[in-house]
């Protein structure tokens, strides 16, 4: 199947667009419609068995970084603790930009989701254990990512890549270290196992290793015209999904 993509200029205009007064979709409202379809990607990738409550295997990581991003990961833990998961969410340098990420971070301490903070810094790996651990969720960097790429973080990203070959990697739109255009452009990068593109792919996709990233589209926010406006047909969906294998 082609996949069409679009540059990181034509997305960034799309979101204008969706979040312009004319649409008038908020902020809040794509971050949760996005972290929902993150959510449900993985559910479709890594389910868990339910009916077995000695699979101990439960437990997704996300380190959610300070922007849109990161935010996305917080709203993908919440949803993955309705789902049965046990969501642990390392959130080491958090944004003051918008209010809702404080709410976002109050709504997962009261489905009582672990959040490690700046504070763990040192000890955040004694929450990743192979055994207990599905999945990691890279929601650290993404659209506006520009190298280098400053503490804790680097030192996030080389730990993970160690982790890559025991425990998969969930990357949100753009993986860590990826530019949205170019694909990997620093030293240590995040592999991910699973890419979950956000409304349509970007360029950066082009480079995944189809043998080891599985790809999925979520955002199922748009219509036929809207995309058709942008130069591309929209995605497929079955039934009530949020989300869409490529």
């Amino acid at each position: 199947m082609s996949i069409k993509v679009v540059s990181s200029k034509l997305a960034a205009e799309i979101d204008k667009e969706l979040m312009g007064p004319h649409i008038g979709f908020t902020l809040q409202q794509l971050m949760e419609l996005a972290g929902f379809s993150v959510a449900q990607a993985i559910t479709r990738e890594f389910p868990i068995n339910k009916a077995d409550q000695s699979l101990r295997k439960k437990n997704v990581f996300v380190i959610a970084g300070p922007g849109n991003n990161g935010g996305d990961g917080l709203v993908a833990a919440r949803h993955l603790k309705l789902f049965g998961y046990n969501p642990i969410v390392y959130y080491p340098k958090r944004s003051e930009k918008q209010p809702f990420y404080k709410q976002l971070v109050n709504q997962l301490d009261f489905f009582k989701v672990p959040l490690l903070s700046q504070e763990d810094n040192d000890n955040w790996m004694d929450y990743l254990k192979e055994e207990d651990t599905v999945c990691i969720v890279d929601a650290i960097f993404g659209f506006s990512f520009k190298p280098p790429m400053r503490p804790p973080f680097q030192d996030i990203v080389d730990k993970l890549v160690e982790l890559e070959d025991k425990i998969p990697i969930v990357s949100v739109d753009i993986p860590t270290g990826w530019d949205v255009d170019q694909g990997p452009i620093t030293e240590r990068f995040i592999s991910p196992s699973l890419l979950v593109s956000l409304t349509v792919p970007k360029p950066c996709s082009t480079f995944i290793n189809k043998k080891k990233t599985s790809h999925y589209i979520g955002g199922r926010f748009i219509s036929r015209e809207f995309a058709n406006k942008f130069g591309f047909e929209p995605f497929n969906y079955e039934s009530t999904d949020q989300v869409l294998k490529i």
